[in-house]
């Protein structure tokens, strides 16, 4: 079972660098599942990563590079 999953980690790699070859490098872990959705492949964004990282891509956190925290919008009261 772990060498069948480990095979079709390697094809489903091939086809991340295709994609990552015709985008010059650019595209991150969403634009790589949205792709791939596009080819009728059923995949979520943790088996890309997890993949991407497994064949020594580096996992942006977030766009940029950057990763920004969540802010909550400011709590208005009313002055009585």
């Amino acid at each position: 079972m772990r060498a069948a999953r480990q095979a079709a980690d390697a094809e489903f790699a091939a086809r991340i660098r295709v994609i990552l070859r015709a985008s010059d490098g650019t595209c991150g872990v969403p634009r790589i599942t949205a792709e791939l959705r596009e080819d009728g492949e059923v995949v979520n964004d943790k088996r890309v990563a997890r993949v991407m990282q497994a064949s020594g891509r580096p996992v942006p956190a977030c766009a940029g590079g950057i990763a920004r925290p969540f802010r909550t919008p400011p709590r208005w009261r009313c002055r009585t």
